[in-house]
């Protein structure tokens, strides 16, 4: 009992109860460090984020009004929430995460007179993809956030290089954590061809899948276009697209439109994203733009080559040609010549597998970003002490 009153007290902000990269960063983070520290989470209701840290034993503090889109109301509202939650609990440190979380976290912060921030960077709303107008708010509330973090976490060297160009935050408050996944997770292989076969694949079918939002930012409809050409030359791929969103309906239409109701296949949330990775023969990711791309090394723990996009913090995962095959984003073209020359030759896409699961192995477990994060917990706890 007298340990655990000991324990410091760490607030995580994530806006929604999702398992993206950044939820699943979250909970890890969490559940790895829980015997350490108090651990909480304050997060919009409802959701399997919410369900998994609770079913370990982490304190869940809804905040209602969390919203992913731009709504002042609300914002205002969750704000409030968030800064009677500050004043009544005391928390020793509040690690934010993402554009939204980490505005409203560490405004919130500020006006509570604490704790300490550190802000997690899992990507950026002010990418080239969005609106100019959208695009320009983004960044404006980045901007004014800049002071309002002790330290600023970014999960790729690209992410912290932009950071610190947009001056965003200094170099010396950087710290390059690399998102970490449950390699063991990914290496498990005992129910691919049960799961092959659930999915409908004979023994000789090449199966491609993408892990992902279906959102515009993800490159869905490139991938359906690059299969024009792929099935054309390799009648006996099939391709998987794992993972909810907004833009379901209309990928769905396109892939009738073009005849292809029973090659691409549409499998929704899953729980079991593991084993069905585990049954794949190559993965894609064909994103527009990406923090870091945890996805790409779940399937390189697998074993599985990837073909991904040349964007933000892909290139620090994938090696061009050794573990995968990295291609322009917005390529249909160079999707479907890479997943063609896989697709052909089981040798390179064993040898790619072996050497993806060797460099998600050595650098990219769970356990290597959890104890990076602890020291920067101490650290940051220590500095705070010391100030007071």
């Amino acid at each position: 009992m007298n340990s655990e009153i000991k324990k410091k007290k760490i607030l995580h902000v994530h806006v929604l109860p999702v398992i993206t990269g950044s939820g699943i960063n979250t909970f890890l983070t969490m559940n790895g460090l829980k015997h350490r520290y108090h651990m909480e989470m304050a997060c919009a209701p409802g959701g399997p984020l919410n369900d998994r840290a609770r079913d370990n034993g982490i304190t869940v503090r809804q905040i209602r009004n969390f919203v992913s889109e731009v709504a002042l109301c609300k914002d205002l509202h969750a704000l409030w929430q968030l800064y009677r939650l500050l004043r009544r609990e005391h928390y020793d440190l509040m690690h934010t995460h993402n554009s939204k979380g980490g505005f409203i976290g560490r405004l919130a912060a500020r006006l509570a007179g604490g704790p300490p921030v550190i802000h997690g960077v899992h990507g950026y709303a002010f990418h080239h993809d969005e609106p100019r107008l959208r695009r320009a708010l983004f960044f404006l509330l980045e901007y004014i956030a800049r002071n309002w973090s002790t330290r600023v976490i970014c999960i790729s060297q690209p992410l912290a290089d932009l950071w610190v160009a947009k001056k965003l935050a200094p170099r010396e408050k950087i710290r390059k954590i690399y998102s970490g996944i449950d390699v063991n997770e990914f290496k498990r292989t005992d129910k691919r061809d049960e799961i092959r076969r659930t999915l409908g694949l004979k023994q000789n079918d090449i199966a491609v899948g993408q892990v992902s939002k279906l959102w515009e930012g993800k490159g869905h409809c490139d991938i359906i276009e690059a299969c024009v050409e792929i099935f054309e030359k390799v009648p006996n791929v099939k391709v998987f697209f794992i993972g909810e969103g907004p833009i379901r309906k209309k990928l769905e239409n396109i892939v009738l439109q073009k005849g292809f109701g029973n090659r691409i296949i549409f499998l929704g949330f899953l729980n079991n994203v593991a084993q069905v990775t585990a049954a794949m023969d190559i993965a894609v990711l064909a994103s527009y733009y990406e923090g870091m791309g945890r996805v790409i090394l779940e399937a390189m723990a697998a074993g599985l080559p990837v073909i991904a996009t040349r964007v933000g913090g892909i290139v620090d995962l994938v090696v061009d040609n050794k573990t995968g095959i990295l291609v322009d984003a917005h390529s249909p073209d160079q999707i479907a010549k890479a997943a063609i020359r896989l697709a052909r030759d089981v040798t390179l896409r064993k040898q790619m597998g072996l050497a993806g699961k060797e460099r998600a192995d050595s650098s990219f477990s769970a356990g290597e970003m959890i104890a990076q994060i602890d020291m920067l917990y101490t650290e940051v706890l220590a500095e705070h002490e010391k100030s007071r």
